[in-house]
């Protein structure tokens, strides 16, 4: 039950992270998908996958996207 609910939310924040005008908004919605995507490994049972994501899907990414970001507002 609690796994189909994941989903939906899933689905929902990944339609918002594409259809989103801002982008630090649009990275939020993208850094949520992941921090749910990784309690729905957990859930699974796959707790090294989950780790992995944790750490590369939402920490490395978030604070790449955040530099690229800062960089492009930068030269506009």
């Amino acid at each position: 039950m609690i796994q189909e609910i994941f989903l939906i939310f899933l689905v929902i924040l990944s339609i918002l992270v594409v259809v989103s005008k801002d982008l630090l908004r649009s990275l939020v919605f993208l850094s949520v998908s992941t921090i749910l995507l990784v309690l729905l490994l957990f859930l699974l049972q796959a707790p090294d996958v989950a780790i992995t994501m944790a750490v590369i899907g939402t920490g490395a990414t978030t604070i790449l996207y955040l530099t690229v970001i800062k960089k492009v507002r930068r030269l506009k």
